[in-house]
């Protein structure tokens, strides 16, 4: 026989088995703008970048706070490109860049630069049997203060009137290629401040040029940077960060009235006609 249940256990049952509402976490959160820096697409309008939107849980200001600093984001560089214009470099859709938050302004989140890298499906693709691959890393730092690791891949290319199956490369030659890998990102790099090599990285320039620096070496066939990343970057400043996204002041400005129409406001409630006057009267 099953044990009789009291009527404290009978309401504790009875009170498990309502159902509780099931409120959208959504609505309770706060919604922000990512606002990527201007120098990464200058064509691109307010509207455009606000189409990036993300959202935190504003449990108390504290929290919220730090649940937005130094959250990175990921953008592939074809969403980057001007939608009104074609893209001339469409095949460079593979590149993801990075961008990390550096200040709020408002509702916006203001950002800064902070990686980029290749997708997992293009570097696959480029690996082939018979081929050389080569790996270089090198750390150059810009004009304005930014310390950059840059990593590069390059492969080897087959000869047309080859007979031979592979075209591996020497431990010599190899050696000679990332020596001159390391000199052109060290001169590309140096020669710049950190928005110019945002643009560098945006195009095939870097890769086209280690290519035919290292023709004579040995044949390549695809040169190209695989992933940056930002190891130190200058203290923060303020103005500047504005000045990158184009909110050059933090507050509306103040409208100032010239004198001239300051009398004329003034005599306007002051003076009569006196032709008024003598109706009047």
């Amino acid at each position: 026989m099953p044990k009789a249940q009291s009527a404290a256990q009978k309401a504790k049952a009875k009170k498990g088995m309502r159902k509780k509402k099931m409120a959208d976490p959504f609505l309770k959160k706060d919604w922000y703008v990512i606002k990527v820096p201007k120098y990464v697409n200058p064509n691109s309008g307010a509207e455009e970048g606000a189409s990036w939107r993300v959202g935190f849980s504003p449990a108390n200001k504290s929290r919220a706070k730090k649940a937005i600093e130094d959250r990175t984001f990921v953008v592939n560089l074809g969403d980057l490109q001007n939608e009104a214009k074609s893209n001339n470099f469409d095949d460079l859709n593979f590149k993801k860049f990075k961008f990390i938050t550096q200040d709020t302004f408002g509702k916006l989140i203001l950002t800064q630069f902070h990686g980029m890298e290749i997708t997992r499906d293009k570097r696959c693709s480029l690996i082939r049997k018979w081929h050389s691959m080569m790996e270089c890393f090198c750390d150059a730092k810009t004009n304005d203060g930014y310390t950059l690791r840059v990593k590069a891949l390059a492969f080897t290319k087959k000869q047309n009137t080859q007979i031979k199956k592979n075209c591996y490369a020497k431990r010599t030659q190899m050696k000679t290629i990332r020596a001159r890998m390391r000199e052109i990102i060290k001169n590309h790099v140096s020669s710049t401040d950190l928005k110019g090599v945002v643009k560098k990285l945006s195009t095939p320039e870097i890769g086209q040029d280690i290519r035919k620096s290292c023709q004579l070496t040995f044949p390549l066939k695809t040169c190209l940077i695989e992933k940056v990343k930002v190891m130190k970057r200058p203290k923060k400043d303020t103005a500047k960060l504005l000045e990158m996204h184009d909110l050059s002041i933090g507050f509306d400005p103040i409208k100032e009235v010239a004198e001239e129409d300051e009398d004329v406001e003034v005599g306007s409630g002051a003076e009569e006609e006196p032709g008024d006057v003598e109706e009047e009267e």
